[in-house]
C-alpha cells in the first residue's frame, strides 16, 4: 500500500514538472499555428496532386479538371510559405474547407487562370 502511494506522488511529481517545463521551454503559439496551416496547405496540395493523376483520362472533361488542379497545385506548393504566413494574417478559421476556400480565393488573385487554362487545353485536349 505505501509502495502505491509512493509510485503515485512521484508520478505526479513528474506529470507536474513536465507540464511546467513544456510551458516554459515550449514553442510560441504562432509556430504552432504555422505547422497547422501548413498540413492544411500540404493536404490542399496532395488533393490537387491526386486530381492530377487523371490528365491521362479519355474524358476531356477530366483532362481540363486535372490540368487546373495540375497549375493549381504547381502554384500552392511554389508559394508554401507565402500562403501559410497569408492564412495566419487573415486568421483563417482552423477548418479544411475554410482553408480550401482562401487558397482557391489567393490563386485566382495571383495567376490569370484563364491564359494558363487556354494554354494547357489546347495542348492537352486534343490528344
Amino acid at each position: 500500500m505505501k509502495s502505491k502511494v509512493i509510485i503515485a506522488i512521484v508520478g505526479t511529481m513528474v506529470l507536474v514538472s513536465g507540464m511546467a517545463l513544456s510551458g516554459l521551454c515550449g514553442d510560441p503559439e504562432g509556430v504552432q499555428e504555422s505547422f497547422l496551416y501548413g498540413a492544411f496547405v500540404d493536404n490542399y496540395i496532395q488533393k490537387c496532386e491526386a486530381k492530377a493523376a487523371m490528365l491521362n483520362s479519355g474524358s476531356p472533361n477530366i483532362r481540363e479538371s486535372a490540368i487546373r488542379a495540375t497549375v493549381k497545385g504547381a502554384f500552392i506548393q511554389s508559394n508554401r510559405t507565402t500562403m501559410i504566413k497569408h492564412l495566419m494574417a487573415e486568421k483563417a478559421p482552423l477548418n479544411a474547407d475554410r482553408v480550401a476556400y482562401r487558397l482557391n480565393r489567393l490563386y485566382t488573385e495571383s495567376v490569370y487562370p484563364q491564359e494558363v487554362y487556354a494554354v494547357l487545353l489546347r495542348e492537352n485536349v486534343q490528344q
